[in-house]
């Protein structure tokens, strides 16, 4: 399936004026702000942080925001210049932030800085996103470290215990000499934060640097059951500014003779909206042969097992647009926390190593670097 410009069909992501990873990025956030409702929340002008903003009649400034924000969202779901309507629903969100301290937060300022940022890319020019997400490990990471409740483990004790009533926490720590187990949390975060910040830096690490942001937002989420409004689904979000698609489409080649590769096929073909994989018949795999039913060629690598249905699963954007909505939607559900948890939890098994390196183990999954003969020859 050849893309070349955008559709309106909101289950596409390619051929839009950003790249294939900022739009998936976008797009996903666009998505969660509005299966949450956040419009709702968005403010009238009261204590702004920028004089004058109070002076504007409240209900035109409130209803202003809230339709600029709609419409910004709505086009970003449906792929309408899509650049242009995430500079104006990141603008909305930090209009709204600097407009009200009661609405002021930083997951609200931080995902709206994430539209923004997204909207100014040009090609060949600064990673804004990859400072950005720095930055704020850095001052996240540093203002622990300077705070003596940090250090001694109170803030993180008085947390989990008094404010989250975290069971497993409170069962460990009732166990073990006081304060141990808070400190080893208050520490643990401290240097996850300060020790991504390098990796997010330096090019050669940010394979380490987005598993960290994946594993750490994952974690507090897991603990705590809540995504603290935007915060979760924005730094995960965030991860995607790292992420460059392989040239498109991708080769998968299956053996067609198999029930089971081509229940695979139609499986995934059915949901491939952006022709995103090419399946072709395997013709040079014998009946003896010892090769993988199913193997994904990208960039010079087979990829088969488990690890080559985890690479079905990673490359399609409509994945990450799935697991977004799953979560968005635990408030409807009555045990949210524990929803989020188990939505949360699968996700990380399935996709995200160690547990996958596990799974590729057992299934005999392999990625092999393959010769320019072999790869002419498939």
């Amino acid at each position: 399936m050849q893309i070349t410009k955008s559709s309106w069909n909101p289950l596409r992501v390619r051929g839009t004026d950003l790249p294939l990873n900022l739009t998936v990025m976008v797009k996903v956030l666009a998505l969660v702000v509005l299966l949450v409702n956040h419009v709702k929340i968005l403010p009238d002008p009261w204590l702004p942080f920028i004089p004058g903003l109070d002076q504007i009649p409240p209900l035109l400034f409130q209803r202003t925001l809230q339709s600029a924000f709609l419409l910004s969202a709505v086009a970003i779901i449906f792929n309408r210049r899509v650049r242009l309507a995430s500079l104006i629903l990141g603008a909305t969100m930090l209009l709204a932030v600097v407009s009200s301290k009661a609405y002021y937060g930083n997951n609200k300022t931080f995902c709206g800085l994430m539209f923004v940022l997204a909207g100014l890319y040009k090609p060949g020019g600064p990673n804004f996103i990859r400072w950005q997400l720095a930055l704020t490990y850095f001052g996240a990471g540093l203002n622990k470290a300077l705070d003596a409740d940090w250090h001694s483990g109170v803030f993180f004790e008085n947390w989990a215990v008094h404010r989250l009533r975290q069971p497993w926490y409170i069962a460990l720590d009732s166990v073990l000499p006081r304060l141990m187990l808070a400190k080893m949390m208050c520490w643990t975060t401290i240097v996850t934060e300060l020790a991504t910040v390098p990796c997010l830096l330096i090019p050669s690490l940010e394979y380490w640097a987005v598993l960290a942001n994946i594993f750490f937002q994952s974690s507090l989420l897991l603990f705590t059951g809540t995504t603290f409004t935007l915060f979760f689904y924005s730094m995960t979000a965030a991860s995607f500014a790292f992420f460059a698609w392989p040239q498109l489409p991708v080769s998968v080649l299956y053996d067609d003779r198999w029930a089971l590769s081509r229940r695979i096929k139609a499986f995934f073909t059915a949901w491939d909206f952006d022709g995103i994989f090419q399946w072709t018949p395997d013709p040079s795999r014998g009946v003896e042969d010892a090769r993988p039913a199913l193997r994904v060629v990208t960039s010079g690598h087979a990829i088969s097992g488990f690890r080559a249905l985890r690479m079905l699963l990673l490359l399609n954007p409509i994945t990450w647009l799935v697991i977004a909505s799953a979560i968005a939607l635990g408030d409807l559900f009555g045990e949210a926390a524990l929803y989020r948890r188990v939505i949360v939890s699968l996700s990380l098994i399935l996709l995200m190593p160690p547990l996958a390196w596990i799974a590729d183990t057992l299934t005999g999954g392999h990625k092999l670097t393959m010769t320019p003969c072999r790869r002419a020859s498939e």
